[in-house]
């Protein structure tokens, strides 16, 4: 029991070091020139580079821990590789509206192909999420409220996400309310949202890797939440 406590401690306290880790890298990039920011910032920078290499990571060690097992998990993997191809922006560069746009289905210059073509990505990608929510989200809040360090990882992941969507576009989004923000709160608001996508697949792979182990063979993935 003790190694167990032992465990999740370091769990948490791992969690704990990220979090100082990202909130001191907002710190630096925001007090560097704007230029830089731009240059570290930018569409294909160093933090949207990183945040790929990240997701990849992820599917790689989701394959590794969970081996034979993995295919039972596919939706999983198929998450991850689209929120990589979202980074690298292919749901707007592969298709003439955007794989997430209702225009992509209702515009008149959309050919017919590629309309039918996104719709079966899309209509995979939600099935995959469905399925993920199903199958995951009962163990999930379980070992959450057990105190597990990788349910709070993906919680973390989870908030980040969130996070990131709400900044994105801040000055645009409060406008119509009638609030206007000073170009240094939306500048800061954009290096926030920058840094904080790569807090996404960070946290989710620290959630793979605080993931408590279980033979490959196990009945179901989830059922490792019930470990220790």
């Amino acid at each position: 029991m003790t190694r167990v406590f032992a465990s999740r401690r370091m769990g948490w306290a791992l969690l704990l070091g990220l979090l100082a880790f990202f909130a001191v890298q907002m710190g630096i990039v925001n007090a560097l020139p704007a230029a830089t920011q731009t240059t570290l910032l930018a569409e294909g920078g160093f933090y949207e580079s990183l945040s790929v290499l990240g997701y990849l990571l992820c599917i790689a060690a989701l394959v590794w821990t969970l081996r034979s097992a993995i295919l039972r998990v596919w939706y999983l993997l198929l998450v991850l590789a689209v929120m990589a191809g979202r980074e690298l922006d292919l749901d707007k560069s592969l298709f003439t509206r955007g794989l997430f746009k209702a225009r992509q289905y209702t515009g008149d210059n959309v050919p017919l192909g590629e309309r039918l073509i996104a719709g079966l990505i899309l209509a995979l990608i939600v099935t995959a999420i469905l399925l993920m929510l199903w199958r995951h989200t009962r163990p999930f809040m379980t070992a959450l409220l057990r105190g597990r360090a990788w349910a709070g990882a993906v919680l973390l992941g989870i908030g980040f996400t969130v996070a990131y969507k709400l900044l994105d576009g801040i000055a645009r989004k409060l406008a119509p309310l009638g609030v206007e923000i000073s170009a240094d709160a939306e500048r800061t608001a954009f290096v926030v949202e920058e840094i904080g996508e790569l807090g996404i697949p960070v946290m989710f792979l620290a959630a793979i890797l605080l993931w408590p182990g279980a033979p490959p063979d196990a009945a179901h993935p989830t059922n490792r939440a019930q470990r220790a």
